[in-house]
């Protein structure tokens, strides 16, 4: 416990290399690949959700209510051998995995690196897509069925007034269910990075456990739930700084 405090995970049983420089390394593809994943999900999921919530039991409605729960429903590991035999063998528009045409350690924000990110971040997206588009459907429902917003429709307010009253109320809930669903897409990728040969925690995890090797694994986990735990620090001081009413209890 002690050299884990000081950074010292120990060395890693297949490659003979320290534990904490592999898991670095890989913590940095799969965060980036998790915040685009995380950022088109939430776009996504938001937009689905308000267009759900303001048009209830619509055609709007169902076809939005479909697409998420589709999102929650099906497996990413299938979506994305899917989007990979569409996209790359028969389009052949996106390359089909990898980290790059330099790999993960000549990683630079271009458009021959990004599009490696596209596919497995668009799969990785699905699942936080139906996620947060149920919540905000939700939420924006039961807001749009308060009193007050009955108030400011008596007082002449705009649509886009009452819409921006709206996405403050719900931004706090929207905003805790990005950042756990962040959470869960650092340590829950395996089969996807797998699926994409990504150089990040989810494939040095799979690679880990079928060679047994238990420093790595070891030291895979504990960053991870690291992460997690300050994630969610993260997010509880935001919604504290965005919703008074929390900071008021």
């Amino acid at each position: 416990v002690w050299r884990a405090l000081q950074g010292d995970l120990g060395t890693s049983i297949a490659s003979n290399r320290p534990v904490a420089a592999e898991v670095m390394t890989a913590v940095g593809n799969t965060l980036r690949l998790a915040m685009l994943a995380t950022l088109i999900g939430f776009v996504l999921g938001c937009f689905f959700g308000f267009v759900a919530g303001y048009f209830q039991n619509s055609w709007l409605d169902k076809f939005a209510s479909l697409l998420s729960v589709l999102g929650v429903s099906v497996p990413h590991y299938w979506l994305g051998m899917v989007l990979v035999i569409v996209f790359s063998s028969i389009l052949m528009w996106l390359p089909p995995g990898g980290a790059g045409p330099g790999g993960s350690s000549q990683w630079v924000w271009d458009w021959e690196h990004v599009k490696h990110m596209l596919l497995p971040a668009i799969t990785m997206s699905v699942i936080p897509m139906g996620i947060i588009a149920r919540t905000v459907r939700a939420l924006v429902a039961d807001i749009l069925a308060q009193e007050f917003i009955v108030g400011l429709r008596a007082k002449g307010l705009t649509n886009f007034g009452i819409f921006w009253h709206v996405v403050k109320n719900s931004a706090p809930t929207a905003l805790a269910v990005m950042g756990l669903q962040l959470g869960y897409l650092l340590g829950g990728s395996i089969l996807i990075e797998t699926v994409f040969s990504w150089p990040g925690t989810g494939f040095l995890l799979n690679s880990a456990i079928f060679q047994r090797d238990l420093p790595l694994l070891q030291g895979t986990i504990l960053v991870l739930a690291m992460f997690f735990v300050v994630l969610n620090l993260i997010v509880d001081v935001i919604q504290t700084l965005l919703d008074p009413r929390i900071a008021r209890a």
